[in-house]
């Protein structure tokens, strides 16, 4: 029997039309033989809409037309139900407003980017609504989204990452000179400014001198509450690892991205010919040329790939994520971020070493479903009595629910 796997996309956040290519990408390579694909898409505004028409682009043309192309939906969970629910409205003559046509669902593939979606929120409603997901959890999206927090962690179990010094919005507006002077005596020009918890390159400057810092800053600021300023590696190389498992993950090959700018803003990323089905010579078609797999030579390979999979299990993740890195010219590697939600799930990098995009959904969906059994074994009814018969046994004994 097929499973049916919810394709999530969209939600309040400014990566929403990147959300979407990716999405229409995996609804058009998914297994036609194993799933049944229900899109599930989430308006900027918060609605969320399911139909057929949402599996190609030309739905996304004119959102002001959506709501005649799809069917609003409302999610509510059913008494007794592991699968998540769907209700649809019906609007058909003699109907009633209260009238549902209940849609189960088995598993979810996450499709969100940045916040609302990335960032641990929609991963906390599904734990609660008990439904498998394609991300890592909770705690592991969260961090994967605050490039602070990842810093500290990364930090502390010896991992590189560049220097920096962070701010809150609330710091910065009312003593931004503080701000300024903190950053100009623990890093050099120039820097770059980014919101802490954003992604694709939104909202991030490059500084080179004092007047272009307080610029980025303020940029910065309406972004987030919390404003990351980090040291640039001048003369570097910029190349990504994604990594795919649960507790024992592994490598894809790696890229190089090489920019005609002097970073990959947003622009530069997604505004130029972005395909939206898979195949392989596809990928995400960006402005910038890239290569694949990168020519670091067998030791840097490795060691770009070594620390790919500590920074995914130091976070806790699961199911894929992307790790972006910096090299300067000595060779010396940088760990400059993860994205637990990678565009078009970085499927071209899975491609290079002979897995394509339909067998990487199928894993995707398998391990997050193993997550998910791994979860439900977890005991949720405490008696201590139970506890040290277990333990006298030498067995897991009965889980209570």
């Amino acid at each position: 029997m097929k499973k049916r796997v919810a394709v999530v996309f969209g939600s309040r956040s400014v990566e929403h039309e990147v959300s979407i290519i990716t999405a229409v990408q995996a609804m058009n390579s998914l297994d036609e033989e194993l799933f049944e694909v229900i899109p599930l898409y989430v308006s900027k505004e918060g609605a969320w809409f399911t139909g057929e028409a949402l599996k190609t682009m030309d739905a996304f043309r004119d959102l002001t037309s959506l709501p005649g192309k799809a069917q609003r939906v409302q999610l509510q969970p059913f008494a007794g139900k592991s699968t998540f629910v769907v209700q649809v409205p019906h609007r058909g003559f003699m109907s009633h407003a209260t009238d549902v046509e209940p849609l189960a669902v088995d598993v979810a593939l996450f499709c969100n980017h940045g916040t609302n979606g990335e960032d641990g929120t929609m991963q906390g409603m599904f734990e609660l609504l008990g439904i498998p997901y394609t991300s890592a959890g909770v705690t592991g999206s969260a961090l994967g989204m605050d490039k602070v927090f990842q810093k500290q962690l990364f930090a502390a179990v010896g991992i590189p990452v560049v220097p920096y010094v962070s701010f809150s919005r609330r710091a910065w507006r009312s003593s931004p000179d503080d701000c300024l002077r903190d950053a100009e005596q623990h890093l050099q020009f120039p820097m770059f400014v980014k919101p802490a918890n954003l992604g694709s390159s939104v909202g991030i400057t490059r500084a080179t001198d004092h007047d272009t810092l307080r610029y980025a800053l303020e940029v910065a600021s309406h972004f987030d509450r919390k404003l990351l300023v980090e040291q640039a590696v001048v003369d570097h190389r910029e190349v990504n690892c994604a990594v795919l498992g649960n507790d024992d993950p592994m490598p894809s090959a790696c890229e190089e991205v090489f920019s005609s700018h002097t970073f990959l803003d947003y622009d530069a990323k997604y505004k130029v010919g972005y395909k939206t089905t898979a195949g392989s010579d596809s990928g995400p078609q960006k402005a910038e040329a890239r290569k694949v797999p990168a020519d670091l030579g067998d030791d840097l390979t490795h060691r770009v790939q070594e620390l790919a999979c500590r920074a995914f299990t130091t976070l806790d993740c699961r199911g894929v994520a992307r790790v972006d890195f910096l090299i300067d010219g000595s060779g010396a590697v940088y760990v400059n971020e993860i994205n637990t939600i990678p565009g078009a799930l970085s499927f071209y990098l899975w491609e290079a070493v002979g897995m394509q995009y339909r067998d990487l959904l199928t894993k995707l969906i398998n391990l997050a479903c193993e997550a998910f059994e791994d979860r439900r074994s977890n005991i949720v009814s405490y008696d201590v009595s139970d506890i040290l018969r277990m333990g006298s046994k030498g067995k897991s004994g009965t889980r209570k629910v």
